[in-house]
């Protein structure tokens, strides 16, 4: 099943290249909504995406940014749920059994507030509840928003550039990417090592 759709990804993609900024758009915005996030293999689907930068199908710079504005918009739109819905989401008859992740969200969201968009953009299952959780408990937008805008900036690059550096390694990669990956593999190293000291410290809450 997860390599049908990361076929039906690629494919649509080769086939309308013209559409293939949407597309990417449109996949990391739901792989960023609350509770679907968790299901969709983002991971992968970002990793395929990053393989099609690699061979020349998609272009680095527009792609990281539709990434990452999808990531935002997703992350936005379950944020403008939990705002508007508060606490009724909790009573969804199809959430329930995800009420653990719940609490473990609150828990994180309690213990690093405005940053918690941040850091929880890169953990685990928490990363689709936090802009939920976010917008129950009423954060400001003041205070959302710059930080959302920065963690999706973030983001893009670190799912992006595994499957980018993968294929560029095992192929030619064209003469730009002499100059260009070196940057984002420095990128994804730092934000990598960011995600240890968190975990190494055990500031995740379990």
């Amino acid at each position: 099943m997860l390599t049908d759709l990361l076929n039906t990804i690629t494919n649509l993609i080769s086939d309308y290249p013209n559409w293939a900024g949407a597309i990417v758009f449109l996949v990391a915005m739901i792989e960023s909504l609350a509770i679907i996030g968790i299901i969709v293999p983002g991971v992968a689907i970002m990793f395929a995406i990053g393989v099609l930068i690699s061979n020349g199908a998609l272009d680095l710079i527009a792609t990281t940014l539709w990434a990452a504005a999808g990531a935002s918009f997703g992350d936005g739109l379950s944020f403008a749920l939990g705002w508007h819905y508060k606490e009724r989401i909790y009573h969804v008859s199809f959430l329930k059994k995800y009420q653990h992740l719940f609490t473990r969200g609150h828990q994180f969201f309690e213990k690093y507030g405005v940053f918690s968009i941040l850091i929880g953009r890169f953990v685990g299952p928490i990363r689709a509840i936090i802009p939920l959780i976010a917008g129950i408990l009423d954060m400001p937008l003041k205070q959302y928003i710059p930080i959302n805008i920065i963690a999706s900036i973030l983001w893009a690059p670190a799912y992006l550039f595994p499957g980018l550096i993968f294929a560029s390694a095992i192929s030619n990669a064209p003469d730009g990417w002499v100059t260009r990956w070196p940057v984002g593999l420095g990128l994804f190293i730092v934000i990598a090592l960011l995600f240890w000291i968190i975990k190494k410290k055990k500031l995740i809450p379990k």
